[in-house]
């Protein structure tokens, strides 16, 4: 019961080591397996993984050599806050497509190195870098390791340069359109999740939605929420039982379904989805909002 596109999760355990090579085709577990991690994958289509697993070889081109690596845009982040993951991921993701970023700034809000918290955000940043573009790998100055490793070495000669800053970010969120076929109707339902979530977002999420019903005088959500993780994240979250009571005493609803494959079909497409996965949006016609 291991089905998820974050395998990479402890509790799932499929987690490469650096230098490692791969052939993956999930997109944002290419993009973590190659920029948090430090494996060595392309994004391969699914065909092409299977071959390569059986043959256990991989063709050696592009993200499995060291020029390959190299980022030919750096990205400077000069918000005012710990930017959204899913809107930077967006931007960057849009503006640089399917080449490699270096991106600095980020460390003034996460620190140095990767805990943790890091490797959720980056986690949703990469996803969406790799849906609304086609990343397959970045770099963070000071806390990815290739980046630690080599700094700015890691530039390409000619490189360009895209500043993010707060307006950018709002110029973003609303180009995104809505797809509903009644702009106006009432959500039906919320995904949170995609990719799945780690265990610390889920903990984190049970205490945000109890603290949000309270401030609004609610006990229950009014729309049906699924919280998506992978199972073996799903049996140990369920071990913290005043989360997970607290959690389901909210009405909202722990899952391991995918919901791009839920979305993946015109009867789900016309329903009013709501979503904080800016991959979800990008794939599907729910419409996409911040986590608060």
């Amino acid at each position: 019961d291991a089905f998820s596109c974050a395998c990479y999760l402890p509790e799932v355990g499929n987690i490469p080591k650096k230098g490692e090579v791969l052939a993956w085709s999930e997109s944002s577990a290419v993009v973590f397996a190659n920029s948090v991690l430090g494996a060595r994958t392309n994004r391969n289509s699914s065909g092409i993984d299977l071959l390569c697993n059986l043959a256990g070889k991989t063709p050696l081109f592009d993200l499995l050599t060291d020029e390959g690596r190299r980022a030919s845009w750096l990205v400077e982040v000069q918000t005012s806050s710990l930017p959204n993951a899913q809107l930077l991921g967006s931007a960057i993701g849009m503006k640089v497509m399917e080449n490699v970023p270096y991106i600095v700034g980020l460390d003034r809000f996460l620190g140095a190195g990767v805990n943790d918290s890091t490797r959720a955000y980056l986690k949703d940043m990469g996803a969406a870098a790799a849906s609304n573009g086609a990343v397959g790998l970045y770099h963070l100055e000071k806390i990815t390791p290739e980046a630690v490793e080599k700094e700015r070495t890691l530039l390409s000669q000619g490189y360009q340069t895209y500043v993010i800053d707060d307006s950018e970010l709002e110029l973003v969120m609303k180009s995104y359109p809505v797809l509903w076929k009644r702009k106006e109707a009432e959500p039906e339902k919320c995904f949170i999740g995609c990719p799945h979530l780690s265990l610390q977002q889920l903990r984190w999420w049970t205490k945000k939605i109890p603290d949000a019903l309270r401030a609004h005088g609610q006990e229950r959500v009014k729309v049906a929420t699924l919280l998506c993780t992978a199972p073996q994240v799903a049996d140990r979250f369920r071990e913290f039982r005043v989360d997970y009571e607290k959690l389901t005493a909210s009405g909202a609803k722990l899952t391991s379904i995918c919901p791009l494959m839920y979305m993946n079909n015109p009867l789900s497409a016309k329903k009013p989805v709501i979503t904080n996965s800016n991959k979800l949006r990008t794939y599907s016609t729910a419409r996409f909002f911040p986590d608060e």
